[in-house]
């Protein structure tokens, strides 16, 4: 379907709250692993647990999958030839790889530098990075991918590798996503993916055919591909928009309380989830006071994204003990005001650092404040 202003306005109105959604993952345990021990609660209250499940192993969870649909969404639109590929391959250098290498290793020193303080070493316990001197430069090299750890050691960047790798892979996407080869390749992805039959380890993208547990990225990237080809109606289940999302709440509430004990209820969540928030966007138009608010956040995301974390984590470790939560009602109250005041103190900072030093925040970002400019 053609990128009329319409979809692109309910893409962008989309971006931030998944940013929210992926900070509210990582904040979802109860106990936080110290450099010697852990801190926190062990068992939980039933509600507590409820709700912080709710939240983050529930909604917030259908960021990833919907991250990743729109990006093949974007990426494919148009008319395909080797020269936009180029170009486009060149400028995902700048919004994907640029940023992927400094965060990492921005986060790498601040692990060094926190160990080797005696009064915050034990905030900075974890970490994939190898010591100084113990490895070869492969082995680096490595760890930076997180090809060893599974994750770089900015974790929450494996998204962004992940997207490298599949971006690299378009053109196969782009072959298999054409003619009789169509149906087969997103039945297989979608088959392996909801089975979940192998184990869960890295690279989701090189491995994905024998790692369905992994092939999440790949499904919903080749999804995104298949939704920008020309005559796709992207607005289809619009129409069902209210039914679809009642659906959802209530595999929400099931997933929530059986948890664990009904795994494939959490990709019933996802595929109800993801149809389900797209249809929320076109409602949110209809407010201009929110698509202005929504749309004016956009340029803070990928700041948000790329610097909750470790941030978050020794804020966390911080605060527990400081307050040491015993009850549910003190982990419900740290678990839902952590990522809010974190949230809202990464916005301020990266507007200071874009008044301050516009160039360099506009790198370490790919420049994704200005789509913020421009949409606002």
């Amino acid at each position: 379907m053609k990128n009329n202003g319409t979809i692109s306005s309910r893409i962008e109105i989309l971006r931030f709250p998944l940013i929210i959604g992926i900070v509210f993952i990582h904040n979802y345990t109860s106990t936080i692993r110290m450099v010697q021990g852990s801190i926190g609660v062990e068992h939980s209250s039933a509600w507590d647990d409820f709700v912080r499940f709710f939240i983050s192993q529930g909604v917030a969870r259908v960021a990833v999958p919907l991250f990743f649909l729109v990006s093949g969404y974007l990426f494919f639109l148009g008319q395909w030839s080797w020269s936009k590929y180029a170009g486009k391959l060149k400028r995902r250098v700048n919004t994907l790889l640029i940023p992927f290498l400094f965060w990492n290793l921005a986060t790498w020193a601040i692990y060094t530098a926190g160990r080797r303080i005696p009064q915050t070493r034990m905030y900075f316990g974890g970490g994939v990075w190898p010591p100084a001197g113990q490895v070869s430069f492969l082995g680096y090299i490595g760890a930076l991918f997180g090809i060893s750890a599974r994750y770089p050691i900015d974790y929450q960047f494996w998204f962004i590798r992940d997207l490298i790798a599949l971006v690299v892979l378009a053109p196969v996407i782009y072959f298999l996503l054409r003619g009789k080869w169509l149906l087969p390749f997103l039945l297989i992805l979608f088959g392996l993916w909801f089975a979940a039959a192998w184990p869960d380890l890295w690279p989701s993208i090189v491995h994905s055919i024998f790692l369905p547990e992994q092939i999440e990225a790949t499904l919903y990237f080749s999804l995104g591909a298949y939704l920008s080809q020309p005559g796709k109606d992207v607005t289809c289940l619009d129409k069902f928009g209210p039914w679809i999302s009642a659906v959802f709440f209530v595999f929400l509430v099931l997933h929530s309380t059986y948890q664990d004990s009904l795994p494939y209820l959490h990709k019933f969540v996802i595929l109800f989830g993801v149809p389900s928030l797209w249809w929320l966007t076109g409602l949110a138009l209809g407010s201009a006071k929110l698509k202005a608010s929504l749309i004016g956040l956009v340029g803070d995301g990928f700041f948000v994204f790329a610097a909750h974390e470790p941030l978050q984590t020794v804020v966390r470790k911080v605060s527990y003990r400081l307050f040491s939560p015993t009850a549910g009602a003190s982990v419900l109250a740290l678990y839902l005001l952590t990522p809010v005041c974190m949230i809202a103190l990464l916005v301020i900072v990266h507007r200071c650092l874009l008044k301050i030093m516009p160039r360099f925040t506009g790198v370490i970002t790919g420049n994704t404040y200005r789509v913020g400019q421009q949409r606002a």
